[in-house]
């Protein structure tokens, strides 16, 4: 399945312009758990792109580790190197895809989800799309009952543009 975020009056727009697949599927474990894993990681995209720090950091343990093209091969720790891009980063108009999740449970309180991130944005300016896609993956565990994620890492970022 595809999973879609986005941000207010654009979604027609991009669909025009795009040339994206607009399906995938789902190949991962089929289960209770494996779909709230899935739902979990769509709602922590949603909350960066409302730039919701406040949810955001809820389904994040305060001690989460992470790599990213950002952190030049160092282990990202804690939370406030993202808490930065939440605060100095401007909103454009943008949605974002996760396409082909795979959630493999590793246990009754762990798991991990991988896909493809797709995150198209809208240059105002130019009035073209441009594409970004990273391959992610997210390590949750269950603390006291609520699932935080508790690792992530991201390739490095593609970019492709449409006119």
């Amino acid at each position: 399945a595809v999973v879609s975020t986005q941000s207010t009056g654009i979604t027609d727009l991009i669909a025009e312009q795009s040339d994206l697949p607009v399906s995938g599927s789902f190949t991962g474990e089929d289960t209770p758990e494996a779909a709230e894993i899935q739902h979990l990681t769509q709602q922590l995209l949603d909350y960066e792109v409302k730039r919701d720090w406040p949810s955001y950091s809820k389904l994040c343990h305060p001690g989460i580790t992470g790599f990213e093209p950002q952190g030049h091969g160092h282990m990202i720790k804690g939370l406030e190197f993202q808490r930065f891009y939440f605060e100095a980063t401007s909103t454009s108009p943008h949605k974002t895809l996760i396409m082909d999740p795979q959630v493999t449970m590793l246990g009754p309180d762990s798991a991990v989800i991988a896909y493809v991130r797709i995150c198209q944005k809208l240059d105002t300016g130019t009035n073209s799309i441009h594409s970004l896609h990273s391959n992610e993956s997210r390590v949750w565990k269950r603390i006291g009952g609520i699932w935080l994620n508790v690792h992530y890492h991201k390739s490095g970022i593609s970019r492709s543009s449409t006119s």
